[in-house]
């Protein structure tokens, strides 16, 4: 009785924090020094969000306040942090990065929690973005956009995200893996001030964002990792809302456009800590 009353409250828990209300992490949570290996994008680094990551590579922009250094403060884990902006699945597994060896060396027989946030560079989701907005804005070395590439990597997104989960097995079968996924950006319907986008340009971003939240999940499926709905619980939170998780492409210095700010992050850490308390060891 107690395990199927566990189960169903885990559940509604995760149902209610897809929509966007978020309980407080359960105490029950904390893991006094588990080994956590943090692998990802900008969007599990934290550029523009201070402090930044001591003795971290300033070009990967990993901050203090990221999600992966927020659940490890709040469960007290032991976080290796890889996490980098501008990284590909290729970058997981097998390229350097800013100095960095392929992400995929961090995590050894012993790590025991890794979160994956990944897939959104392959696509180029963040660079056309920042692409068409520049563009419609006037602005000057905006950078082109790719459609005929993003397609044939929309073909093979699936098995490269399949491919890092197997690898993180690989190495470490007795991990949880947490595939985190991108932040909603986008509201569902129309634009704001602060995101220059036309109809089309919007139409075709929410359609990346939709791919890669698929695939993602199909990863899951095909690999038995758990699914962190980041993206789901962040659609009333887009560039657009009055309490927005992420920002704008129009913000002051120091900030990134189109990335999450703070209260993002710490909603993020908060919907991986309630799903470590719902996955069976």
């Amino acid at each position: 009785m107690h395990a199927r009353r566990t189960a169903v409250l885990c559940t509604l828990s995760l149902v209610l924090a897809a929509t966007g209300v978020l309980p407080a992490p359960a105490s029950a949570s904390t893991q006094a020094g588990l080994s956590y290996v943090a692998i990802g994008s900008s969007f599990a680094a934290g550029p523009g969000i201070l402090p930044t990551e001591p003795g971290s590579p300033a070009a990967c922009g990993r901050s203090e306040d990221n999600y992966p250094n927020i659940v490890a403060r709040d469960i007290g884990a032991q976080l290796t942090d890889v996490a980098c902006s501008g990284a590909t699945t290729a970058n997981v597994l097998t390229d350097d990065q800013a100095g960095q060896p392929p992400q995929i060396d961090a995590v050894g027989s012993g790590t025991r929690l890794v979160t994956v946030t990944i897939g959104g560079n392959d696509i180029d989701y963040l660079g056309s973005l920042d692409s068409y907005s520049c563009q419609d804005e006037n602005g000057t070395n905006c950078g082109t956009v790719d459609t005929g590439a993003i397609a044939t990597t929309l073909t093979v997104l699936t098995q490269r995200l399949n491919n890092v989960v197997r690898a993180v097995r690989a190495r470490a079968p007795r991990a949880r893996v947490l595939l985190v996924n991108y932040f909603t950006i986008l509201p569902r319907q129309g634009s704001c001030d602060g995101v220059p986008l036309t109809t089309d340009q919007l139409g075709y971003e929410r359609y990346l964002a939709a791919k890669l939240l698929s695939d993602t999940s199909a990863a899951a499926r095909a690999t038995g990792a758990t699914v962190v709905n980041l993206a789901g619980a962040s659609a009333d939170h887009s560039a657009c809302s009055a309490r927005p998780w992420v920002n704008t492409f129009d913000v002051a210095a120091g900030l990134v456009p189109y990335h999450p700010n703070v209260t993002g992050m710490t909603n993020a850490a908060r919907l991986v800590e309630r799903a470590l308390t719902c996955t069976v060891s």
